[in-house]
């Protein structure tokens, strides 16, 4: 009786199929990537969204405390070598002065400030200086700049001229807000209101993003 014995037949790999195999594996990581890519870059966008409103938001809200407790018409820009009143179009600032009825000591930082002085009887501010706002090398500071005596009018100009120079040659003025990419300002064609467009900035992957906020900030009348 014969008996028949089969032999099992092994087999590799050969180098094509390997070749196929590594093409298969580098396609399925191509076809992930191309579907992962999108939603970082989104989460990445939300990212830099969330930067500059972390910066963004508690500089506005500032901006709004110090501005609204001021008047328009004791609001100055300096644009050379002398402050003058808020344009009627909006314009590039890099100093600006806003007058306050805080009490404080010259250079101190302008938020939160001193008390608020009103004049005896009739609740209305008594102006006691300006904050002086400076936009250096994205950041924007803020000194108080006291003036003697204090007083009920409006203060001037020519006030606000000495307040800015005094704030300048600071050496190290406070902080007011930082990632500050450019601010511009003017008077409201509604009476009492003064306008602000500020760029925020913030950096994802290198790249410098910026997005713009606008105020229409009521002051006191």
């Amino acid at each position: 009786m014969t008996k028949t014995r089969n032999a099992a037949v092994q087999g590799g790999y050969t180098l094509i199929e390997f070749m196929i195999a590594i093409f298969i594996l580098l396609l399925f990581f191509a076809v992930g990537y191309l579907t992962l890519f999108p939603i970082m870059s989104y989460l990445n966008s939300g990212q830099a969204k969330i930067a500059t409103q972390a910066n963004a938001v508690p500089l506005l809200y500032k901006l709004q405390r110090e501005t609204r407790q001021s008047d328009y018409r004791a609001i100055y820009i300096m644009p050379a070598s002398a402050a003058t009143s808020l344009p009627t179009t909006l314009t590039d600032v890099t100093r600006f002065a806003v007058a306050t009825a805080k009490i404080g000591t010259a250079g101190s930082s302008c938020f939160p400030g001193g008390d608020f002085d009103t004049v005896p009887g009739y609740g209305q501010p008594m102006w006691h200086g300006f904050e002086v706002f400076m936009l250096e090398n994205a950041t924007l500071k803020c000194a108080y700049e006291p003036f003697s005596p204090a007083q009920q009018a409006f203060p001037t100009s020519g006030q606000a001229t000495t307040a800015i120079n005094s704030a300048l040659a600071l050496a190290n003025p406070p902080v007011f807000g930082a990632a500050v990419l450019d601010i511009k300002i003017k008077a409201d064609p509604t009476a009492y209101v003064t306008d602000f467009l500020i760029k925020a900035i913030s950096t994802v992957n290198g790249r410098s993003n910026a997005t713009t906020y606008t105020e229409d900030i009521l002051t006191r009348n």
